[in-house]
């Protein structure tokens, strides 16, 4: 029976390819699922060097591929989902495409499935970056995702490691329930500021529904923070991101320190955000024990995932892709942009469809007015641009000087005859506005297909 599921899940999968249905990088495993709904377990405990479960509301696709570069830099075989398809589906079509001799799982994984999707594959290591605010209508509010991934680490055996962001204050109470856990965090540094964010999340301890107050604050809520009601604060992380040097859009260094000694780390991405997922990668390939030396060697050659810090030509124009999704996100992603000189050509793309959240209110919570100053340009698109545009205008940017045009194509042809050959433009985009406009390139040949990547 199992041999029977496994060949008309591969074959749905080679006859979607065939006719352009897309990548079929979903559909095999939800057939796979559908006629055997216990394979994905089985497939699981096949991986004899074991599982590493990645999971965060930010950055997961990006730390799980910089876990899989260091991995290949290491002669490591692993199998891994890099075509950010990260629900049940997602991992039963990886798995259903397993090479036998590949022996290590390497997963980015939905926070919401997390809690369904670890029983099943049993990691040997879990990592836990971050949870913000996202999609309310189909996560909830925080606390809910926060009490399912309560119940899941409270059900793990011991033999699990936990990988946890010392700095996110709902991540590190949930690490103190178990046994098996090493913290991760950034240092003190001039990058952090001591001023809570409006939109922060997680402000009071899990433990005493206590305020929590900050030394410093680096995204969002996360920081160095402590109780000031109990004795809760910031576990010591065994490993810390220290001397941070932001290179503008071109990249960021820092000193990676743990009980081996200090590393520098020179990444390709830009931002503290990437800081942090080159830190959460580091402190996951050196629990499995890959050398300082091939990590150090995977993240300086890593090329950045699908729309992720992606920079794709088009038509002589330099077009540097950053998915914002959340407040967080779009936040941190704005604060790096500070980091340039120069004057910006920006487009956003607002899509409000199911994988993106319908609620698109989470834009107010978007500090928009920290870049409207330093814009040479300003493009607006996607299916819900003009709730963007209505956003900017209370932002202070004349209405006048934006140009609006929902379509990816639109926004295209504009940016070809508004911006000069040589010129660079940022685009910030939801995650199905994102996928749209890399269709859209891809049609033009300026780049490969998402489910195309390495």
């Amino acid at each position: 029976m199992r041999h029977i599921a496994l060949s008309l899940a591969k074959t749905a999968g080679w006859i979607s390819r065939a006719l352009g249905r897309g990548g079929g990088t979903t559909l095999p495993g939800m057939i796979l699922l559908k006629l055997r709904p216990h394979t994905l377990d089985e497939m699981a405990q096949e991986l004899e060097d074991g599982v590493i479960v990645i999971s965060a509301t930010n950055g997961k696709t990006t730390t799980a591929r910089m876990v899989s570069h260091a991995a290949h830099e290491s002669g490591i075989t692993f199998v891994s989902n890099t075509s950010g398809a990260n629900l049940p589906s997602g991992i039963a079509t990886a798995l259903l495409r397993r090479n036998p001799d590949e022996k290590l799982g390497v997963f980015e994984i939905d926070e919401a499935a997390l809690p369904e999707l670890v029983p099943k594959l049993q990691p040997s290591v879990l990592v836990l970056m971050n949870l913000f605010r996202d999609q309310l209508d189909r996560y909830g509010e925080l606390e809910s995702t926060i009490q399912k991934w309560e119940e899941m680490i409270k059900s793990l055996p011991d033999t699990t490691k936990l990988v946890i962001n010392a700095d996110d204050p709902a991540l590190a109470f949930l690490g103190s329930l178990h046994q098996n856990v090493e913290f991760f965090g950034i240092e003190l540094t001039h990058y952090g500021s001591k001023t809570i964010p409006h939109a922060a999340d997680s402000l009071h301890c899990q433990k005493c529904d206590g305020p929590l107050s900050f030394q410093q604050v680096t995204i969002g809520h996360l920081g160095h923070w402590k109780c000031q009601n109990c004795e809760s604060q910031r576990p010591n992380p065994s490993f810390a991101g220290d001397k941070i040097n932001l290179q503008g859009l071109n990249g960021s260094k820092f000193i990676a320190v743990s009980q081996t000694g200090p590393l520098e780390i020179q990444i390709p991405l830009a931002g503290i955000h990437n800081v942090y997922n080159a830190l959460a990668a580091y402190a996951t390939c050196s629990t499995i024990g890959i050398s300082a030396t091939n990590i150090q060697k995977g993240l300086s050659t890593l090329s950045a995932a699908f729309g992720r810090n992606e920079i794709i030509n088009f038509e002589g124009i330099e077009l540097l892709i950053m998915l914002a999704k959340n407040p967080a996100g779009a936040n941190q992603n704005l604060r790096t942009l500070l980091l340039e000189e120069e004057k910006i050509h920006l487009a956003i793309l607002l899509n409000d469809r199911t994988a993106d959240g319908k609620d698109v209110s989470w834009i107010w919570d978007v500090d928009y007015e920290m870049i409207v100053d330093r814009l040479a340009s300003l493009t607006i698109s996607g299916d819900r641009a003009y709730d963007l545009a209505l956003r900017f205008h209370y932002s202070g940017f004349p209405t006048a000087s934006m140009h609006i045009t929902p379509s990816p194509q639109g926004l295209l042809e504009h940016l070809k005859s508004s911006i000069k050959t040589g010129e660079k433009a940022i685009i910030l985009p939801t995650y199905t506005a994102m996928l749209d406009l890399r269709s859209e390139l891809n049609k033009m040949g300026a780049t490969h297909s998402f489910w195309e990547e390495q």
